[in-house]
């Protein structure tokens, strides 16, 4: 297979759970690309957390994309021009944090370039390690952010996520999805943002078949861009509910399981 674009969700698939990416992984993918193929991330990450990767690839020089907060922003890293953008309304904003209060969550969010969070727990730190963004802890988060935001997490154990999600996926608001990225995050973001549509929306700006293309992943965030393109790839340490419906299951990532994969895949 010869394909369009191939592409990757970035925590715990590209990056090994030491949160960078291998050399054996880095290496491949840049002779992937002086070989002629396009490469493109897809995380639910914020677009400045995912930069430093990207460029590390060489992403800009190809003149690829990152698709952020789980397709609710595209980039033209070669530009660096938003090609694709849609954002939680501020009234959707503010029901999903009267739900996170509810439930006793963490709430966190991006506002003027930095994470904003309101509450304390064990987790409230991991999003500004992952990224690198700065962080500040407001009393009310409703009060401090004044404007529309491109997504939403309730931060808590993985046991409480994953019950909430499990209780009010798809009943949560008219305007409003839900996901799972790691297992302490429950992800907000507006209907019909995803991973897949925003790689649908892309393939139809350059003319490419979804058909024709790989993706990789490992968790609930990621189930909809595996069934978007030809050839989903789950990783070996991808949640079940992933591997059931992948095309493939590789190595985990911090067994190259992206090299491993690509190598039965793709034509030399």
């Amino acid at each position: 297979m010869k394909p369009d674009l191939i592409l990757f969700d970035m925590d715990d698939t590209l990056l090994t759970s030491q949160n960078k990416v291998s050399d054996m992984t880095r290496d491949y993918l840049l002779k992937v690309q002086e070989a002629g193929y396009k490469l493109a991330l897809a995380s639910g990450r914020p677009t400045f957390g995912m930069l430093k990767i990207a460029k590390q690839l060489q992403l800009d020089k190809y003149g690829s994309f990152i698709m952020s907060y789980n397709g609710g922003q595209t980039i033209n890293l070669a530009t660096e021009q938003v090609v694709a953008r849609q954002s939680i309304s501020k009234a959707a904003f503010e029901r999903i944090v009267d739900f996170c209060r509810q439930h006793d969550m963490l709430i966190l969010t991006y506002y003027e370039n930095q994470i904003v969070c309101e509450g304390t727990n064990e987790y409230m730190g991991v999003e500004s390690e992952l990224t690198g963004m700065p962080m500040i802890q407001v009393e009310d988060i409703k009060r401090h952010v004044k404007s529309d935001v491109p997504k939403v997490m309730g931060v808590d154990h993985p046991e409480k996520v994953s019950h909430i999600f499990e209780i009010q996926k798809g009943q949560f608001d008219n305007d409003i999805d839900m996901t799972i990225s790691k297992p302490f995050f429950l992800e907000f973001i507006s209907k019909g943002v995803s991973k897949g549509k925003a790689i649908q929306k892309l393939a139809e700006q350059l003319d490419l078949s979804t058909d024709n293309m790989i993706a990789f992943g490992d968790s609930t965030n990621d189930i909809d861009m595996l069934e978007t393109v030809g050839i989903g790839v789950a990783m070996g340490n991808a949640r079940e509910s992933v591997k059931e419906i992948a095309d493939i299951v590789t190595k985990s990532n911090d067994e190259e399981g992206i090299p491993y994969a690509l190598e039965q895949l793709i034509e030399k």
